[in-house]
């Protein structure tokens, strides 16, 4: 049976980047996404103009992103 992929969310702009460190669902993610983009919460107000990913967890292979609001 194959074990279920992890993933991470990642915040990166033209001058820095920041992982959550998560190890959750690829929905587990992207909830956090749509639910905290557009707010001030964790890194969102910091990385605004930048973007917002889903990366693998294991091989860092980015599979989402969108902007952040």
């Amino acid at each position: 049976m194959e074990q279920t992929k992890k993933f991470d969310v990642v915040f990166n702009d033209s001058a820095d980047s920041s992982c959550k460190g998560f190890n959750e669902s690829y929905e587990y993610c992207l909830d956090y996404i749509k639910t905290y983009n557009g707010t001030s919460y964790s890194y969102f107000e910091d990385y605004k103009g930048g973007t917002v990913s889903i990366v693998e967890s294991e091989t860092r292979e980015e599979v989402y992103s969108e902007p952040v609001k």
